[in-house]
Parts: C-alpha cells; structure tokens; sequence
C-alpha cells in the first residue's frame, strides 16, 4: 500500500500541492481499499489485489485529467454525512458546513424547512439529521439533481421531500415555511476565468454563474418567494458572493425582511446571512 501512495502522490505531484496532494492520495485509496484514514496506517503493508492495482490506475487516470477527486469517487463528506456527487451536481463545500450550523443554532425541533435550488441535497438532508423532528423540503430545477438528492436521503436513512421548481419562473403554492435557505449561483460570469480549473471546468455552471448584468437576479427573486411563503417571524438564509454583502442586504430590505444579519466563514469572507419576516403591527 505504501508504494502505491506514493506511486500516486508521483503521478499526480503536477497537479495538487501539498497538504491538497496527500489528502486526494489518502481519499482515492481509502475508496480503493474500504479502508478508514486510520486503517490505513495500521495496515499500510496490505498488499493490493489485481482488482484494487486496476482501479487505482482508473481512479489515477480521471484525477490527472483535473477532475476532482469527489467526482472521480462519487462522494464525498458533509456534515459528518456521505452524500454521492457527480457531476450535475456542485460539489458540497465547508462553508455551506458553517451555513448548516448557523440554521441548527436557530431552528426549532419541529421547524418545517426549504431548501431552494437543493443540488446534492447536502443542506436538507444535514438539517434532517440534526434536527430528526422537522420536516424538510428540497427543490431544483435539474432532475438529475433531484434524482441525485434523493438517493442521498435514502441512503442516509433520512426523510426529505424533493420537488421540481424553476424559482425564476416560480408559480404560488399554498405550503408555508419556517425557514428557507438558499445557496444560489451568484459567481457573475465576468469572474469566470478567476475561478480554479477543477471548478470552472467540471461543476455545473448553471449552479455557478449569474449574468454580469443582474448577479443578484437569484437573490431577488428568493426573497420575493419567501415574503410569500414564510409564517410570520419566519428566516430567510442565504450563502452569498463574498463580495456582494451590501448588495444582498439592500435586497432584502427592499422585500420587506428585518433584523438582517450577515456572517463571515471560517476563512474570514463574507460568507452567509439571515434575514426574518417579522410581523407587522397596525
């Protein structure tokens, strides 16, 4: 196993820098071999078999092509859960973690909760799992990541409902909500070639990028959807472009939300936010 680490670390030294180099090395063969982080260090003398030699050189192959290693596995972690990935879906980031937490911090047990534009359905099926006695919906326009979403919920054994909506062409419905998150594409398509080419050139740019011309289109449109269909002192939160904070809060002063609060992630950006529908007193 040793040698076949650093076979890989060699193979891929043109690609990832260290410390990036050893963990895709530790997450390719702990897939290869169904081995833990730590089992790996307690049987780093396990001699690999024919099968486990050939798809190491499979899984080596599609990394030196630049994809990243969630996708060349079709997994990845989140919120302590495994959720699979591919690429109709972005990939699940720490940030959107902290995201997670901050609704956890804030939700009641019994809350009923959307998450809008759901991808992987990492958001929904986390908060289910840290708040079991709520119930969770996930919409998205691709089916194939609400396919995708889906499969994540069953195989975390968790209940989350899925629907399909294009909320920029959204139609009313009667279901009201406690809270409603969102990690909209708000990368303008100016920034395109800003952004790494293991993102820019794998991750599904309809999740990614808005126009140059209205970046705060999906933000808009959110808050005008939660204004309906949030219960009175309802939450509204968002995970935002770093850059964008001043323009986020105009829009949700201008849909009517109140007490806005905006907080920075673990790297110190701009990062999320969270705005309530408060009741108003005649």
């Amino acid at each position: 196993m040793q040698q076949a680490i650093k076979h890989l670390q060699r193979e891929l030294s043109s690609i990832y820098q260290e410390p990036e180099l050893s963990s895709v090395a530790r997450l390719t063969i702990s897939k290869v071999t169904g081995y833990s982080f730590t089992e790996l260090l307690v049987n780093k003398n396990t001699i690999f078999s024919q099968y486990q030699r050939n798809l190491l050189e499979f899984y080596t192959e599609k990394l030196k092509k630049g994809t990243p290693v969630q996708y060349v596995l079709g997994e990845t972690e989140f919120c302590g859960l495994n959720f699979r990935v591919n690429e109709s879906v972005l990939i699940p980031r720490p940030e959107t973690e902290e995201l997670v937490a901050w609704m956890v911090e804030e939700a009641a047990h019994d809350a009923v909760i959307l998450d809008i534009g759901t991808g992987s359905g990492c958001i929904p099926v986390s908060l289910k799992n840290f708040l079991p006695r709520s119930t969770v919906y996930g919409c998205d326009i691709s089916k194939e990541a609400l396919r995708l979403a889906g499969q994540n919920a069953e195989n975390n054994h968790l209940h989350v409902s899925f629907f399909e909506m294009d909320i920029l062409a959204e139609t009313s419905s009667e279901r009201k909500y406690h809270m409603i998150v969102s990690n909209p594409p708000y990368i303008p398509a100016s920034e395109m070639n800003t952004i790494h080419e293991r993102v820019k050139d794998f991750e599904p740019h309809l999740a990614l990028f808005v126009p140059d011309n209205d970046p705060l289109i999906f933000y808009r449109k959110i808050a005008a959807y939660a204004q309906q269909h949030l219960f009175q002192d309802g939450k509204l939160f968002f995970e935002i472009h770093r850059d964008y904070a001043d323009e986020c809060k105009s829009v949700l002063e201008e849909s009517g939300f109140e007490d806005i609060q905006l907080k920075k992630d673990i790297s110190g950006n701009n990062r999320m936010m969270r705005a309530e529908k408060k009741c108003k007193m005649f």
